[in-house]
């Protein structure tokens, strides 16, 4: 250990201390002695317990200097000082043992001139020193050992060391000698302290010191007197110090030892961390996202394995080449300008680029950059990470076009031109430019789909798109919104209303005609056309619903009007379309709210007698008052309505024949109701006729159903089957309007029938019109051909019915005889008749 020089100065000041007040000690034994005769104290224990304590001080001394030795630490001489303090200690322990006597002193001055003699041998020249050092200390020992045991075994052959209590020339000869070869080696050990600074060198060179003073005092001195007594504890005070500062060298080595650890330790992990950072930086590069590394320079220094993969060029390609080799050119000057200034400006750039691969294909992908700069601020390389993207762009083009376009014309969807349309009126009101919105419908396309199938349909819907497409401009928009419905959106046309509405109708004119070419639907020609709707605009005062619903309404105004045709959309229409819903949304409240009424027009066989009646049905709305059937039945019959309202009209009808039931002038009374065509192909029909007849205990005799010719239009089976089904409960059977459908004939003699009605159109014009007269003749004659009851409405004359009667009808209704009443109304004219 190297001392500070505070340390220094304090040992110094510490072996002083201890050196002069062994002096002291000295020169206060002789001065007691010299005032009388001398004061002997005779303790063998404690000269017992202060040899033992300096031999066993010197034998730690002498096993920390060995420690200290093989780690470079203590003295200069570590080996030299350990063999002469081993060596002392194992005879000064010998002497401690022994009775006052010859080997008393005899143990007590080998131990002096045989250290003295050891120490001194630091004066050896190094070179000597090192050829004999590894075995001095082990000799050293076995000399002490054996000379101390031969003193034991062979107590004659010791030289005679005292006589009359003093020491004798002898035993000071030995004394003397050693502590000059001590101080010999005293002042080797200072002259090496002063080149090699150690305090060990220094404090073992004043060790010799206090022991050669304490060896020359022997020959002043006797056996137990104070002198004898203050050279003891000189000696063991020179062997404290040095264990003190040996001690406390070891300390500083076990605290330095302890240090270093620390510090090892702290490497040892900052290495594994470096290490594991730079396993998991090693994997990381070979991840599948390319890694490209380029100096400040932007000169490409290192690239992965994923980079050689995506772009197809290998390290070698690249390294010292500027990355502007990837570039496809799709991206401008201003892109990498503004790209750089966010790199130099944040650290960092991230985003889409395209690029193109070694091969020259250009692709996507999704780049972020990232410099790296040194502590002291300055950029040193740049990392640029990037994934292949084609595989999700693709993918999100996908999406896109299912979300935006239909799949089998690769036309805008509704979803897509909705939003178009928006855009475009917001263009419109910053412009102030009408634009136009064409719907169309291709005529009977679902009989094509019906006769040849879906797939020619399908070729015939791609062909429509394609023709149409080639009837406007790049920036229209054609759309299919749904089956065999396109809508067309034609923007910026013009300022002036009627020019515009001239230019539209030129374009709705010409994809009217391109769309009614035939069509080649593989081996098969189909002939159709389109009912077109057109609806102008200008800003965004009408939402995109709006829009779409007068193109759609003008687009059926075309298809009534006769079918292929263009119709601009009419306010007026508008207003009727409103109404409807309107009224629709009322009629929806007239049966729980107990609005509707029937009223009941008599009926009269061929005496002019009343034998029955028609319920027809009324609605008394609260606000708009009586609603005719013209108006509110249409409006029930294309929506589910007329489902409700027909069960209300026949459980009214099953009411209200159970009341006559119980009056003898109305017992025998008839009551024929309507049936619509969708009430009766209801399946449990027949049931809820059943139940209803049960619940009120009604005659199903005195019940009479009309049915429209509608009803049997199609699955004439079925229909026959349910009349049928009717028959066998009794119910009487009528079909309403006869001669105005188009197969009355043919099925006539299928249905079982009770009574056919001649419609009013026929007996209008009876007594004028040949045609009508010849046609209510033929129906006479063909229900008296079948047994049918025939039954004429609408008798308003006296004339028509002069002509019914002698063309053989049967039964007669109409306002010649009484229009359709309430209940009391009817019930008080009965009374009268």
């Amino acid at each position: 250990m190297t001392g500070t020089g505070s340390e220094t100065l304090r040992l110094r000041i510490m072996m002083v201390a201890v050196f002069t007040l062994g002096l002291l000690i000295q020169a206060l034994s002789l001065l007691l002695e010299s005032t009388g005769s001398p004061m002997l104290v005779q303790n063998p224990a404690l000269h017992g317990a202060i040899e033992m304590a300096g031999s066993v001080i010197a034998a730690m001394v002498a096993y920390l200097l060995l420690r200290l030795n093989a780690i470079g630490e203590g003295s200069s001489f570590n080996y030299q000082i350990a063999a002469a303090l081993s060596a002392m200690s194992c005879l000064d322990g010998l002497h401690a043992l022994m009775p006052a006597g010859e080997t008393f002193v005899w143990l007590h001055a080998l131990a002096t001139v045989f250290g003295g003699l050891l120490f001194a041998m630091v004066w050896l020249p190094a070179t000597a020193q090192k050829s004999t050092l590894r075995y001095r200390f082990f000799a050293a020992l076995l000399v002490a050992i054996l000379s101390g045991a031969g003193s034991l075994l062979w107590p004659q052959l010791i030289p005679q060391m005292l006589e009359g209590g003093r020491f004798t020339p002898t035993a000071v000869l030995l004394n003397n000698s050693g502590g000059a070869l001590l101080l010999l080696a005293s002042l080797k050990l200072f002259l090496t302290y002063r080149q090699s600074g150690r305090p060990e060198d220094l404090l073992f060179s004043f060790q010799c010191l206090i022991i050669a003073s304490a060896a020359l005092m022997f020959a002043q001195s006797h056996v137990w007197d104070l002198p004898w007594w203050g050279w003891h504890v000189q000696r063991l005070a020179g062997y404290g110090l040095s264990l003190w500062l040996v001690v406390k060298t070891a300390k500083s080595v076990e605290a330095k030892t302890l240090l270093s650890n620390q510090l090892l330790t702290q490497q040892i992990e900052e290495r594994r961390r470096v290490e594991s950072q730079l396993r998991i930086a090693a994997t990381t590069f070979e991840t599948h996202e390319a890694i490209m590394i380029t100096d400040a320079n932007a000169n490409i220094i290192r690239v992965n394995h994923a980079f050689e993969v995506i772009t197809g060029y290998s390290q070698e390609d690249v390294v010292g080449r500027n990355p502007r080799i990837l570039r496809s050119g799709r991206q401008s000057t201003e892109f990498y300008a503004a790209m750089w200034k966010r790199l130099l400006e944040n650290g960092s750039w991230t985003g889409e680029i395209w690029d193109k691969r070694k091969n020259g294909q250009v692709y996507p992908k999704w780049l972020t950059i990232t410099a790296v700069r040194n502590d002291k601020g300055e950029t040193t390389e740049y990392v640029s990470i990037f994934s292949d993207i084609t595989t999700r762009k693709q993918a999100e083009e996908e999406i896109y076009s299912l979300a935006f376009y239909d799949t089998l014309t690769r036309l805008p969807n509704r979803r897509f031109v909705l939003d178009r349309i928006q855009q475009a009126q917001s263009a419109s009101a910053r412009s102030n430019q009408y634009g136009a919105l064409l719907f169309l419908d291709m005529d009977r396309f679902k009989t094509l789909n019906d006769t040849l199938g879906h797939d020619h349909g399908d070729i015939f819907l791609i062909d429509v798109a394609k023709r149409m497409r080639g009837c406007v401009r790049d920036m229209d928009t054609v759309a299919r919104i749904g089956g065999d419905e396109f809508v067309i959106l034609i923007e910026e046309i013009g300022t002036n209303a009627n020019e515009v509405s001239q230019k539209v109708a030129l374009i709705a004119e010409k994809i009217r005609a391109a769309l009614t070419e035939p069509y080649q639907l593989n081996d098969k020609e189909h002939l159709s056309s389109p009912s077109i709707g057109v609806c102008l605009y200008r800003g965004n005062e009408q939402t995109v619903d709006t829009l779409l619903k007068h193109a759609d309404m003008a687009m059926y105004q075309a298809k009534e009007s006769g079918r292929n045709a263009v119709r601009f959309f009419d306010p007026a229409m508008q207003y009727a379309v409103e109404t409807r819903a309107a009224l629709e949304a009322e009629l929806r409240h007239a049966v729980p709210d107990g609005q509707l009424r029937l009223h009941y027009q008599v009926q009269l066989d061929s005496e002019q007698r009343p034998f029955g009646a028609e319920g027809l049905i009324r609605w008394m709305h609260p606000v708009r008052g009586m609603v005719s059937p013209a108006q509110f039945i249409p409006i029930a019959e294309d929506s589910s309505l007329i489902q409700e309202i027909g069960h209300w009209v026949l459980e009214s009808a099953c009411r209200q024949l159970a009341l006559w039931s119980e009056r003898e002038q109305t017992r025998a009374l008839t009551l024929a109701i309507n049936v619509s065509a969708q009430q009766f192909k209801k399946h449990e029909f027949v049931d809820t006729v059943a139940a209803l007849l049960r619940i009120h205990r009604v005659d199903p005799a005195r019940l009479k159903l009309e049915l429209t010719e509608s009803v049997v239009l199609n699955d004439v089976a079925e229909v026959v089957a349910r009349m049928h089904a009717l028959k066998a409960l009794g119910v009487g059977l009528a079909l309403d309007d006869f001669g105005t459908g188009y197969s009355s004939l043919s099925y006539l003699k299928q249905l079982p029938l009770d009574q056919i009605k001649i419609d009013q159109s026929f007996v209008r014009n009876i007594t004028n019109d040949v045609d009508d007269a010849i046609m209510v003749q033929t129906i006479i004659s063909l229900a008296q051909h079948f047994r049918i009851n025939v039954i004429a409405e609408g008798v308003e004359t006296q004339e028509q019915l002069d002509f019914l009667r002698q063309n053989g009808c049967m039964a007669y209704q109409g306002y010649l005889f009484g229009r359709p009443v309430p209940i009391e109304t009817f019930e008080a004219a009965l009374a009268e008749k």
